[in-house]
Formats: structure tokens, sequence, C-alpha cells
């Protein structure tokens, strides 16, 4: 039997991102992100909806996102959707959805054509 777990998400970065060190020497970049729909309701008017994903980057494009994605920005995303629980400072057990990007199959792709911040590299991470 075949499985599959990927998402594919084109948006607007909702946040600039947060970046973290991790015990293993790495970094990670969360960042949320809007995606939206448009349509035309039943008496003609415009409406639209706005969903928001949490978006974890691990590894090598962790660098990019940190130097060139800022609030507003148009990026892609493709990774795999994560559920995961954990308890919050009053004890109360909460679940969290995330689109995990990392490994081979994980991609990040911004869309603007902002220049990177200050001491950031325009070249793509290896």
């Amino acid at each position: 039997m075949l499985n599959m777990n990927r998402a594919t998400l084109l948006g607007h970065a909702g946040r600039d991102p947060e970046i973290r060190d991790l015990k293993n020497g790495g970094k990670a970049a969360t960042f949320s992100l809007a995606t939206a729909e448009e349509w035309t309701d039943r008496e003609g008017k415009p409406a639209e909806a706005t969903e928001w994903h949490r978006v974890v980057v691990y590894g090598p494009a962790v660098k990019a996102v940190e130097t060139m994605l800022r609030k507003g920005d148009p990026v892609m995303v493709e990774g795999r959707i994560a559920t995961r629980k954990y308890s919050d400072r009053d004890g109360v057990e909460r679940s969290l959805t995330e689109i995990v990007v990392a490994g081979p199959q994980g991609m990040v792709n911004m869309l603007s054509s902002r220049r990177p911040a200050e001491g950031g590299s325009s070249e793509p991470p290896e």
C-alpha cells in the first residue's frame, strides 16, 4: 500500500519568522501562512475566507527564511502535515497541526523581489 503526506500551500506570511536554536545545534524557523479563498455570494457580493497555517522549517532553508521572508511576503511551501499534542501552562492538553518543511521533500519558495536582510546572502542555501 502506498502512502503520501504532502501539503503545498501558496499564501502570504502572517508574521516575520521566529528563529530558534535546537538542542542538536541546528535552527528552526516558524511562521504563520495565510491562504485565502474568494467567491461571490448568493447576493452577488464578494466574499472571502482566510485559513491560517503554522509552518515550521528545519535544515538549510532556515537561513533563507531568516534573511529573506517578512510579514506579508508571498511564499509557497511544500512539506508534510504533522499534528502533535502538548500541555499548556495550565496543564490543559492541546493539539497543534503544522506544515513541517524538512529534508529533501520540503521546500520554501519566497515569491517577492525583496533583497536579503543586511548581512544576509542572496545565494541559495546549500
